[in-house]
């Protein structure tokens, strides 16, 4: 069976225009696990995590989307999927499709400015992917206390800490 969960999360330096994306990918059984069965240390060892530059934070967060479900293709080329959860803490993203009919009918044009949307692109680029997968945006909340964890919130904190993680080593490597 090809029913697959996906965390994304990003941490952003805005000062540097710089940020890491990250995201793990594990079978939605796993999401049946014991909370005691998910362990920091097996999350850190699945998760990818990539650094890109000049981007702000919802710039990163479809970047970070994008690049996951691009891996995912490429591991599993010829894989139908029957599920596809994406998890996030993201308001762009868990919006974007609700946000789908009105961006299109406005061609990505801001009403106010006349200008086309700053990450048009990475829009029309996510509903294409979309229309091919055909996976669900669940939104998770961010930074929520540890006991009021299930075992979707469990998993994301690990991948919210290991990505800040991440940047924090990056930035700390070029200091020095």
């Amino acid at each position: 069976m090809n029913n697959f969960a996906l965390f994304t999360d990003v941490s952003v330096n805005p000062q540097h225009k710089l940020g890491i994306g990250g995201y793990l990918i594990v079978p939605m059984t796993f999401l049946d696990s014991e909370l005691d069965n998910i362990k920091r240390e097996d999350v850190s060892a699945q998760l990818k995590t990539r650094l890109f530059d000049d981007t702000s934070s919802t710039k990163l967060e479809v970047q970070t989307v994008l690049w996951a479900l691009q891996d995912l293709r490429e591991k599993l080329p010829d894989a139908a999927f029957e599920c596809l959860q994406i998890y996030t803490d993201s308001q762009c993203i868990a919006g974007l499709m609700g946000r789908r009919a009105g961006l299109i009918s406005n061609n990505f044009v801001a009403r106010g400015s006349g200008k086309e949307l700053n990450n048009a692109m990475l829009y029309r680029r996510f509903y294409e992917v979309y229309d091919q997968l055909g996976f669900k945006v669940n939104m998770v909340a961010g930074h929520s206390p540890a006991h009021t964890h299930n075992s979707v919130q469990r998993i994301f904190s690990y991948v919210d800490r290991g990505v800040r993680r991440a940047l924090t080593h990056w930035l700390d490597s070029q200091a020095s």
